[in-house]
């Protein structure tokens, strides 16, 4: 056996050094004419292969496919973890959905209890109205008696609602940035609320806040203003992102730079689905969003 085992380990180095990711299956078969069977192999083999991935060679790949996701390793001390690499950048679209002013999304009713619990709106943005009045996220019903938990830019301000009526909202102490592409992160644990922008935290705040029970799911580009469809959204966003977690500062980096936290996401739109009224969510949850109003795509 303990031959069998050196020859394989040399096989393994020769097979990384080659960068073959695939080569397990041909190893097993190699070290089984010799008799040993596949179930001791395998983990020894697997094993052997992530030491040899570290120390010798940078790029394997194990090929597998799932739609356009490639499960690929990732590059960790002693280990190799196949992660999904889905949505990738490479199969965007030349057409971006723009807001125009008169369009939101509506996002599916099974998230109307989005809030009640820590969470986080991650993404983005590129604000074009100035001063005006845009709604980035509303989960605000069309009756009296609903709670608000809105996020949005209003007087030229980051403002966020999290009580139960129009008197309790916020607005930072600084001015919001327009006409630009922004990162923002509105993370929020327990009371505490924390704002993000370009990976810096600009603002936090404790905001006492409500269990939120609609009649209807949340909304992207449009909140209720008593309770009419109000304060549109002019301009864009991308890959915006919903997690029923409060982002550390850490993660609200690793996502600005493209290393996408996906533990706890319930909602992943690019907006670069390129025509239709649909809006897809990437995060394999299922929550899709409906475009209300004409769909405007533009070249990008």
């Amino acid at each position: 056996m303990k031959r069998y085992l050196e020859l394989g380990k040399y096989l393994i180095k020769s097979f990384a050094k080659e960068k073959a990711g695939s080569a397990i299956l041909e190893i097993v078969i190699i070290l089984a004419i010799f008799g040993v069977s596949a179930a001791v192999i395998t983990p020894i083999v697997r094993t052997q292969l992530a030491e040899t991935y570290d120390s010798e060679s940078k790029d394997i790949t194990f090929g597998g496919e799932r739609g356009n996701a490639v499960i690929t390793a990732t590059p960790q001390t002693n280990s190799l973890t196949a992660v999904d690499t889905s949505p990738s950048t490479t199969h965007q679209t030349a057409k971006l959905f723009r807001f125009d002013g008169s369009t939101y999304l509506q996002l599916p009713k099974r998230l109307t209890t989005f809030g009640s619990t820590d969470f986080t709106l991650e993404g983005w943005f590129n604000i074009t109205t100035a001063p005006g009045a845009d709604a980035i996220f509303g989960l605000n019903g069309s009756q009296p008696v609903d709670n608000n938990l809105t996020f949005g830019v209003w007087g030229n301000k980051y403002h966020i609602n999290s009580g139960p009526d129009g008197n309790s909202g916020l607005s930072s102490p600084m001015d919001v940035k327009k006409n630009q592409k922004v990162h923002l992160a509105w993370s929020v644990k327990s009371d505490k609320l924390s704002l993000y922008e370009n990976g810096v935290l600009i603002w936090s705040v404790n905001a006492p806040r409500n269990y939120y029970t609609k009649e209807e799911g949340p909304k992207l580009g449009m909140e209720f203003d008593n309770w009419t469809p109000s304060d549109f959204y002019d301009g864009y966003m991308y890959e915006v992102r919903l997690y029923t977690k409060a982002l550390t500062q850490t993660e609200v980096t690793n996502n600005m730079n493209g290393n996408t936290d996906r533990s706890s996401l319930v909602g992943e739109y690019l907006f670069n689905d390129g025509a239709g009224n649909v809006i897809i969510d990437h995060s394999g949850s299922g929550n899709d969003a409906v475009i209300v109003g004409n769909p405007v795509w533009e070249n990008k």
